[in-house]
């Protein structure tokens, strides 16, 4: 007798797509207990990071790289690195050569052509070299640091940060090229403080301009951080513009009294913002500043402080009259001081000019009357 199996009954697994695995996993589905509890610590961890983080300005810039033509560039007068550049309408030789009294800025052509006597003629000379030299290294390597602006129209990118190397992109290639730039999407509300960063990485920054990018900066931190800075100026501007603590006593002390100090920066009365700084903390030691400050300027040359001579108090009155010591052999001149009218003498004395209260007088008089008669 033969007996019939049962055919054994195959069960066959739905395929499972990715989506359903990768929802299995997030859902702890065939994770072992270990391996979950890692994952939720991973999740926890990377929560918590971004929640103190992300929301800096480091991980939360409204800034994006894209290439922008030169032409659209725009210098700022406002920036302590700019140039009084004119740019010619057309790139043709003679619309450059028409360009007088600024500095040109073409393919190839870079030159001061200001008047000899304006102000920032030699600092101006100075720049330019300084562009030129960094022109001959953007020929053999990228540009490391992009250009910064920020996006007023499609046309018009004014210039945060970066003076210099436009000038020397624009010195080496014209203004007919794309360059890539770092682009805000608009105006940064903390601009001055990003220049004055940019600028303060420099050494070759003058003292007019050093200052002038403190003072720009600082202004626009006592708006932003209104409130903080009055209770802690300090900390908020070491911490946002990245000097240091004696910098910043330096710096604002100046930029207290910025009103004086700036023309002898500008007129190159003081050179040195350390010197003059620390004239001015002495002067401040006799509430003196503002009327040493403005001796300098009125004299137009820098001078060590000096604090004004402390009057002498006056001393008492003369009371007594101290008699000259006679020698024995001016006893004649007793005898006739006793015996003659000694005013009807001719004896070099002005008695109408004696005044007989004063007693130190009366004591000049008589010496004076008694070395007469010994004669």
């Amino acid at each position: 007798m033969t007996t019939s199996r049962k055919s054994r009954r195959r069960t066959v697994s739905k395929a499972t797509s990715q989506e359903d695995l990768i929802s299995q996993f997030e859902s702890g589905q065939g994770v072992s207990k270990k391996s979950q509890q890692m994952l939720d610590g991973l999740k926890e961890r990377d929560k918590s990071k971004e929640s103190e983080v992300h929301d800096d300005p480091l991980f939360k810039t409204p800034s994006e790289l894209d290439r922008v033509l030169v032409d659209y560039i725009q210098p700022q007068a406002d920036n302590s690195r700019y140039l009084p550049v004119t740019f010619a309408k057309k790139a043709d030789e003679e619309s450059i050569a028409a360009l007088d009294d600024c500095v040109v800025c073409e393919k190839g052509v870079l030159e001061n052509r200001l008047s000899k006597d304006n102000p920032r003629y030699d600092a101006v000379n100075q720049e330019i070299e300084e562009i030129r030299n960094l022109a001959e290294t953007l020929k053999h390597s990228e540009l490391v640091h992009p250009i910064a602006v920020w996006r007023k129209n499609m046309s018009d990118y004014p210039i945060v940060a970066g003076h210099r190397r436009f000038y020397a992109i624009r010195f080496l290639y014209g203004g007919l090229i794309k360059v890539k730039v770092k682009i805000y999407a608009e105006k940064p509300k903390n601009l001055n403080v990003l220049r004055h960063i940019e600028n303060f990485s420099r050494s070759d920054l003058t003292p007019p301009d050093a200052l002038s990018s403190y003072a720009k900066a600082v202004r626009e931190l006592e708006n932003l951080e209104a409130a903080t800075i009055q209770s802690d100026r300090i900390s908020v501007v070491t911490s946002y513009l990245g000097i240091s603590r004696t910098s910043f006593f330096r710096y604002d002390k100046l930029y207290e009294n910025i009103e004086f100090v700036m023309p002898l920066l500008e007129n190159k009365i003081v050179t040195s913002l350390v010197a003059l700084y620390e004239e001015i903390k002495k002067a401040e030691e006799h509430q003196d500043a503002q009327r040493y400050l403005e001796t300098l300027n009125a004299q137009r040359k820098f001078l060590k402080y000096l604090p004004p001579e402390t009057l002498k108090k006056p001393g008492r009155a003369k009371k007594y009259i101290t008699m000259p010591k006679v020698k024995v052999t001016q006893t004649s001149a007793i005898r006739r001081l006793l015996t003659e009218d000694v005013t009807q003498l001719d004896v070099g004395i002005d008695w109408g000019k004696v005044d007989f209260e004063d007693a130190a007088m009366v004591e000049k008089v008589l010496k004076a009357l008694l070395t007469a008669l010994s004669k």
